[in-house]
């Protein structure tokens, strides 16, 4: 019967260890995403647009594990690369819309132009990997130039843009990219 119970007992503290061991790891993990937002936040706090680059770093939840501007950089030239991929998408698929009226030739010059950020982007993601910042620099502000072109060929056409809101939303991410490669470009 002493037996018996003695295995009862081990029993039962093996799953009070199990259960206070998971209730630590679960109590640890809040404390750890708390303390890496907190991180986005300041990192934010010292861009142009702190409240859009927050927004925009905290919505993709690979955030949470960054804890250096290196790393947020990659991840905010990920964002805008795919943004820019799916701007120029929308603007191929507008312009098979629009064919053969005014509106097509800015929406062709706009697929061109968000493709080629969207390669600019890819380009300055590796200059940031290779920690050559001030080339990444010079190349985002490529794809910057390239997102802009956009809306400036409607203008030029004197048509209302049919690509306003992506492009604003596209060149806000790639603004957000082109932020982050500056605070790591300080000497």
């Amino acid at each position: 019967m002493a037996e018996g119970r003695r295995s009862v007992l081990m029993l039962i503290n093996y799953y009070c260890f199990v259960i206070i061991t998971a209730s630590i790891c679960l109590l640890e993990f809040p404390v750890l995403t708390c303390a890496n937002k907190n991180f986005v936040l300041k990192t934010c706090n010292s861009t142009d647009i702190p409240d859009l680059c927050a927004q925009i770093l905290l919505s993709d939840p690979r955030s949470v594990n960054v804890t250096d501007v290196r790393g947020l950089t990659d991840i905010a030239l990920d964002i805008a690369a795919r943004s820019a991929d799916s701007a120029s998408s929308h603007a191929s698929d507008l312009a098979d819309k629009y064919a053969g009226l005014p509106e097509q030739e800015p929406l062709d010059s706009c697929t061109q132009g968000w493709s080629e950020a969207a390669d600019d982007l890819r380009d300055a993601q590796e200059q940031v990997d290779e920690a050559n910042y001030t080339a990444a620099a010079r190349i985002i502000s490529e794809a910057v130039d390239n997102g802009d072109d956009c809306e400036k060929a409607f203008a030029d056409k004197g048509l209302k843009s049919v690509m306003a809101d992506v492009d604003k939303t596209t060149s806000d991410q790639v603004g957000l990219a082109a932020d982050l490669i500056d605070l790591l470009n300080v000497p």
